[in-house]
């Protein structure tokens, strides 16, 4: 399968706009120290997630890495693509001594954190900046492997 690699924040935005619908590809937190990686397939970018080392809101004194704006080419979709990132957010956490990982994830995502490994921490709620209906999904990241 292929690798995993690290891009750059506007590299993922093609693929941000056309999967998640945003108008605007850009976030507020592309700009902070932020990591980008992808899947690239035949030179395309297929899969993406961004993260940035960021305190979880109800336990600020922990170690945690936030990540936002995962995206899957719909026609790869249920392969793998996003467990995969998961798994080296997960490894990037691990290697900073962070103890959670965490997202603000659409309704429609829930089921799928949560199958690996998350639990969904708060009630819904409306994001301001999308509209949508969101909910916290949290990993606890620990000594063991990567959420499957």
């Amino acid at each position: 399968m292929t690798n995993i690699v690290a891009i750059a924040a506007a590299a993922t935005y093609p693929l941000r706009s056309s999967v998640l619908g945003w108008a605007e590809p850009r976030s507020r937190l592309d700009d902070d120290d932020a990591a980008h990686l992808a899947i690239i397939e035949d030179g395309a970018v297929v899969a993406v997630v961004s993260h940035v080392s960021w305190p979880y809101p109800p336990e600020t004194g922990t170690p945690a890495r936030y990540f936002w704006a995962m995206a899957v080419d719909p026609a790869r979709q249920r392969r793998g693509y996003g467990r995969r990132l998961l798994a080296a957010v997960a490894e990037c956490a691990r290697l900073a001594g962070e103890r959670l990982m965490w997202a603000d994830a659409r309704q429609s995502a829930v089921d799928f954190y949560v199958a690996c490994g998350a639990r969904s921490d708060e009630r819904p709620y409306i994001d301001d900046v999308t509209g949508l209906l969101d909910h916290r999904v949290v990993f606890v990241i620990d000594d063991h492997p990567a959420p499957t």
